[in-house]
């Protein structure tokens, strides 16, 4: 298979990956709503879509690396919940809809750590741009918020469950172009995975720096993306600017990307979470003291950094430190541990934080990506590589 072929099936893959996301995340809770859910209801349904991921992506990842057929765990994965969302939109009644939710998003969670590390490993050996094919999927999430939101100015709010069907069916028919593992070399080192040999690697001193860095500097977006419209409306910014902020964050990310090959090569895996890490610490700093929104537009486009830079430095470090046979296993387990344990726990003490101190809980975001910064900074000393 040519870099071309490769390069292009991934990246319309990417272009549908997070088109369901993107619908979900801001707008699932008024379907629940809908459905007559009280808030702690859907708060429930929210956390544990969130929370069961912490045991399937790892299932689901170990399962792709024990089989060797990565691609058949992915199109079974993104299949069962598509049918899953089908039944989730026949259910009434708490219990049913916990249920189900929570099923769709176990199935959907291995997706997108096999995904990004047969990007990487692919990329890296066509000589291609992760960043080129990454970006798809920011794209992705980004036009299914709007065109979520420009439907739900025309459809009723009950049929939001419709359209993530309709979302998820289509990423689901995508992952069948995905290239399978043969068009990409036989990774050399390593033995078959097992058990032992991951915790072997993901127990060691730098990895384990390595992950805390990287997972606490990414659990500190939980404050944003739990209340960050909610602060930006208090502050007194139009619907029209809110949704500019986060279209903003989402654009600087997605040029990030872009040229993410040329990041890389300069700065290398520990020094992208490093510096991603202290573009949190602004970052968080600035949104506390609330500046006026022209400020805030340029802090928002610090997301490249804190989130991408993040991103970037983590997915070249799984690469270049774990054994090919068990990467897919490590990624699942790195990613339970940042979007599933550190970064739902952040989202469910946003409600507290943001009651008692509103904008100023922004600054104990600022402290976390600090604490962040500080272990990358160590990953620096004890890495040769970082160095």
């Amino acid at each position: 298979m040519s870099s071309q072929i490769f390069s292009l099936r991934l990246s319309a893959f990417n272009a549908f990956l997070f088109l369901g996301s993107g619908i979900q995340l801001p707008f699932l809770p008024l379907w629940l709503k809908d459905k007559d859910l009280s808030g702690a209801q859907i708060a429930l349904v929210m956390a544990m879509m969130m929370a069961i991921r912490i045991l399937a992506m790892p299932i689901g990842t170990y399962i792709a690396d024990r089989s060797g057929n990565r691609k058949l765990v992915i199109v079974c994965a993104a299949f069962g919940a598509f049918a899953c969302y089908i039944g989730l939109s026949f259910m009434n009644g708490f219990v049913p809809i916990l249920v189900t939710a929570m099923l769709a998003a176990a199935m959907l969670a291995p997706v997108v750590p096999l995904s990004e590390v047969l990007a990487l490993e692919g990329s890296a050996h066509y000589g291609i741009d992760y960043g080129r094919i990454r970006m798809w999927a920011s794209l992705s999430f980004l036009s299914g918020s709007l065109i979520a939101g420009a439907l739900l100015e025309v459809i009723p709010v009950n049929a939001v469950v419709l359209l993530i069907c309709a979302a998820q069916g289509l990423g689901a028919m995508m992952t069948l172009v995905l290239p399978n593992d043969k068009a990409i070399k036989k990774p050399m080192e390593g033995d078959a995975v097992s058990i032992n040999a991951v915790l072997a690697v993901v127990t060691g001193g730098a990895f384990f720096i390595f992950a805390a860095a990287a997972s606490i500097g990414q659990s500190s977006h939980g404050l944003l993306y739990a209340f960050g419209s909610v602060h930006f409306d208090a502050l007194g910014y139009s619907k029209f600017s809110i949704g500019q902020l986060w279209a903003v964050s989402v654009i600087t990310e997605i040029a990030m990307f872009a040229f993410s090959n040329r990041f890389h090569s300069r700065l290398g895996s520990v020094n992208l979470i490093v510096l991603g890490t202290a573009c949190g610490v602004v970052r968080w700093a600035i949104i506390a003291m609330s500046p006026p929104i022209a400020v805030m537009y340029l802090v928002q486009m610090l997301h490249a950094g804190s989130f991408g830079f993040t991103h970037l430095g983590t997915m070249h470090y799984i690469r270049e430190h774990v054994p090919g046979s068990m990467r897919n296993t490590v990624q699942g387990l790195y990613s339970a541990m940042s979007s599933g344990v550190l970064l739902s726990a952040t989202m469910w003490s946003s409600g507290p934080l943001y009651e008692a101190f509103g904008g100023a809980a922004f600054f104990v975001m600022a402290g976390v990506s600090a604490i962040a910064f500080g272990l990358a900074l160590m990953l620096r000393r004890v890495s040769p590589r970082g160095r």
